[in-house]
């Protein structure tokens, strides 16, 4: 029994690094890799002269990395540029995708999220949310409403479940902010740069 508890939670911490080394490639299949959590249409020309041999543009708090055939630009933020060292759990990629070179077009910069991060958070609500309701039902179900005290525990018993749902919904908020904010920053850098 410890040894399949052991097992599992080894691949499953094995599937999470390899989830989050995909993440962080800077290959042309990092384009589409990651749960796409935003979609920003904009006007923009993108001009290939920018970009250095190996595709890559520096910018003040990061870099562009073009990929021509995949019609899209990788943003990776510096985080040591921003003053913070860390990612969050939910570490965000931003690709641009371009229609064609030179001439202002369509653009759309798309926002993603590594598989990893989006299960574990809806496993983790699910969890919260579900193992409260199924307390709270069969307390009730075996007549532990029956009296005012009784009800008033299953009444705050279902408020810790919400607080603790709202305060993970808060954590994720500010993380998704962060990674936001850094990414939105890098965005308009390389806006300023094709201008």
């Amino acid at each position: 029994m410890h040894a399949a508890f052991l097992l599992g939670t080894v691949i499953v911490l094995g599937l999470i690094v390899a989830d989050w080394l995909a993440f962080r490639r800077t290959t042309p299949a990092v384009v589409t890799y990651g749960v796409v959590v935003e979609r920003q249409p904009e006007a923009l020309a993108v001009r290939r002269g920018l970009f250095d041999d190996a595709g890559v543009l520096n910018l003040p708090r990061g870099r562009a990395r073009l990929f021509p055939e995949q019609g899209a630009i990788q943003l990776q933020p510096d985080h040591k540029r921003f003053g913070v060292t860390f990612r969050t759990a939910w570490p965000l990629n931003g690709f641009v995708h371009y229609a064609g070179l030179e001439e202002p077009g369509p653009v759309t910069l798309t926002k993603r999220m590594p598989w990893s991060s989006v299960i574990l958070t809806a496993i983790w609500f699910l969890t919260v949310a579900g193992g409260t309701l199924a307390y709270v039902v069969s307390y009730a179900m075996a007549g532990g409403m029956s009296s005012a005290g009784g009800a008033f525990l299953a009444v705050a018993l279902s408020g810790l479940g919400l607080l603790v749902c709202l305060f993970g919904l808060m954590v994720v908020v500010v993380a998704y902010r962060l990674e936001n904010k850094r990414l939105m920053a890098l965005y308009e850098e390389l806006k300023a740069a094709l201008m």
